[in-house]
């Protein structure tokens, strides 16, 4: 049901309205009814309703204001205004800040109605755009999560030396294609260069230590053949593992 509000200082007239809204419309529910501009401005922060039907001139805060107030709080509502007054400056400037009409008292039952229809497909047509909004923004924060234990695991695992990306995706129970794309698009980088980065990083702070034999290094990160470390180190670094070991001791 979408929500509606009613601001008008004439009890009667929302009253009137009340009573079409409710027995000749439908997919509508009136929740709250205001007399002043400043009451309605409170109502709609507390029910947040999608459309409000106000009037123009009211005590307090009259309706062109509303409408000012309410779209700088970012409340997405559409306006139908209400008024006893054929006024041309007041309609230019409602259909300004984008009210979807101006209707004037006493009001015709069946354009009312049919403006009520036109507003709930206007506000229906939205629905999808939000949902998807909604879904995009739940996927996003699960696929972070999902990269960061992905990272962790990764942490856990560098240094077996069949490790691949296989392993990590049999992990999530996906396939390695779609972990591998998924991978890339959120870190920017491939998994195979995560995991390359991150053994040459764990190997930098082994060689620091000098009582661990240079050849061991590599496989305590996961190469089983020293050559390939070597050279693995050797692109990605500028120099060999000796000679990172020997710098490091140099400074």
């Amino acid at each position: 049901m979408l929500k509606i509000m009613i601001a008008d200082d004439e009890r009667l007239v929302k009253k009137s309205l009340r009573v079409l809204i409710e027995t000749e419309s439908e997919g509508f529910e009136v929740v709250a009814e205001a007399d002043n501009g400043l009451e309605a401005l409170r109502l709609a922060e507390q029910f947040s309703p999608d459309l409000i039907i106000t009037d123009i001139r009211m005590p307090s805060m009259d309706g062109l204001e509303l409408i000012q107030q309410v779209g700088a709080r970012r409340m997405n509502a559409e306006f139908i205004i209400i008024s006893g007054y054929s006024d041309f400056v007041y309609a230019q400037s409602a259909l300004r800040y984008g009210v979807t009409d101006y209707i004037l008292k006493p009001v015709d039952s069946d354009y009312f109605l049919t403006v009520l229809q036109n507003v709930r497909n206007k506000l229906q047509d939205k629905l999808p755009t939000r949902t998807d909004a909604l879904r995009l923004e739940i996927e996003d924060h699960h696929y972070q999560s999902m990269i960061k234990e992905a990272l962790a695991f990764l942490e856990q695992h560098y240094a077996e030396p069949e490790f691949s990306v296989k392993d990590a995706a049999a992990y999530f129970g996906i396939s390695s294609n779609y972990f591998s794309t998924l991978f890339k698009k959120l870190t920017g980088i491939s998994f195979t260069q995560c995991l390359t980065q991150l053994r040459i990083e764990q190997a930098k702070k082994h060689l620091q230590k000098p009582f661990i034999k240079v050849y061991e290094i590599g496989q305590l990160v996961g190469y089983e053949d020293y050559t390939h470390f070597s050279k693995t180190f050797k692109k990605l670094t500028g120099c060999s593992p000796s000679e990172y070991r020997k710098r490091w001791k140099e400074h």
